[in-house]
């Protein structure tokens, strides 16, 4: 049977990028900082990616033109490619596609287009390309003379997982050898955040210490912090991997998606995409050993998502480790989900779990082991990724190490 292999891995998050990231994840390092404009009273924390990492001649990985957020992608895209070993002009010799996620239009480009038309009357003729959900896939496309099948998913802070979906279906299918797949996004900007604090997904509460302001679990966590990145990660079939001998971290084993039409059945919606993802692997809830949890940092949603690891799990939810990464990088919506499989790739590498920070205050609602505050060694064999979108869109992943059993 074929099966869909993780063999290269890019991360850009606030608190690190490549190698970097996994770091900075290990040693609970926060991304987090002070808004980089006034925001008159309203929310001053931020997840910023410093501009230096991917942009200039000191830059890691070095990316010119087009916008912020597709700089994002396409560098997450070349450090996935690299660690997977492919050179950008064999990528176009397979049988390959690429699935990129984003939340919504280019934000940062249409606030500024339209803040110069407002003063000048003037909009750049670029506007219209930079600011497309398309943007991003399209450009990766053009670099790597991808005439395979290029999509874009745009189902909020889901839509980067549901194109890691879309790519394993796609080599499952026997449709493609290998793809890449990923998100990202870059929505730091003033009606932006303060769209969010207005719809109560942000905190206008400010901190001292910026890397505290994301407490996921916590009992005093008030609202999420938004923040930006990318995620990109190669996937191809087993058979191809092991042709040209490439490294493999994981296997995707199955998946799920559902559905909630209103708050109220968001947990039923929770429990339907992971129950789904652990079926469609073959697995009992019992063979899990970690749940990389979307928890926000928002305490309806935390409390949501507890009250839903536990129906699917029953007793056995207080054996698991679960944890939230956006405790150290805020929530960058559809780069989030791809992040969270990153980091469970390296968690099973590594045979260690990142934590969730800023854990200090008992919340009774959530009283799993969210591995809090400090990271823990222990082997993760199997792991679910959970990831969740505004408008209801809910995904779950099931991720396993290189020769475990399959099934049950």
């Amino acid at each position: 049977m074929t099966e869909a292999v993780i063999t290269g891995l890019g991360p850009i998050a606030p608190n690190g990028i490549d190698k970097g990231f996994w770091e900075a994840l290990r040693t609970g390092q926060s991304g987090l900082r002070r808004i980089f404009f006034d925001n008159g009273g309203g929310s001053t924390i931020v997840g910023q990616v410093p501009r230096t990492w991917i942009e200039g001649d000191n830059s890691c990985v070095q990316v010119d033109g087009s916008a912020w957020r597709t700089k994002m992608i396409v560098a997450a895209t070349r450090l996935a490619l690299q660690d997977a070993g492919l050179c950008q002009t064999v990528f176009s010799s397979y049988r390959s596609g690429i699935r990129i996620g984003v939340s919504n239009i280019d934000m940062e480009v249409t606030e500024r287009e339209y803040e110069e038309f407002r003063a000048r009357g003037v909009v750049s003729p670029t506007a219209v390309v930079d600011a497309f959900p398309h943007a991003a896939a399209s450009e990766i496309a053009r670099e790597l003379s991808c005439s395979g099948s290029v999509f874009t998913f745009a189902s909020a802070c889901t839509s980067g997982l549901l194109s890691i979906i879309s790519a394993v279906d796609s080599i499952l299918r026997g449709e493609s050898d290998i793809e890449l797949a990923g998100g990202g996004d870059s929505s730091l900007t003033p009606f932006f955040v303060n769209s969010f604090i207005a719809a109560g997904y942000l905190s206008s509460r400010d901190y001292d210490n910026p890397a505290v302001a994301s407490r996921p679990f916590d009992a005093q966590r008030d609202c999420g912090v938004l923040s930006e990145g990318a995620g990109a990660i190669v996937l191809e079939s087993d058979e191809h991997a092991r042709r040209r001998g490439a490294k493999v971290y994981a296997r995707v084993a199955g998946w799920g998606v559902a559905n909630a039409t209103s708050p109220k059945f968001l947990k039923g919606a929770m429990v339907s995409a992971m129950e789904q993802a652990l079926d469609k692997a073959g697995l009992s809830p019992d063979i899990v050993d970690y749940v990389s949890t979307h928890a926000p940092g928002v305490q309806w949603t935390d409390r949501t998502e507890i009250q839903a690891i536990k129906e699917v799990f029953g007793p056995q939810a207080y054996n698991l480790a679960i944890s939230s990464i956006k405790s150290m990088i805020g929530n960058p919506l559809a780069a989030a989900g791809p992040l969270q499989v990153i980091a469970v790739a390296q968690s099973m590498e590594h045979n260690y779990i990142p934590p969730t920070t800023n854990y200090q205050h008992h919340d009774p609602h959530c009283d799993l082991d969210c591995v809090p505050n400090m990271g823990r060694v222990a082997r993760v064999n199997t792991a679910l990724v959970n990831s969740g979108g505004i408008g209801g869109c809910v995904a779950s992943l099931v991720v396993q190490k290189p020769g475990v059993s399959r099934g049950m």
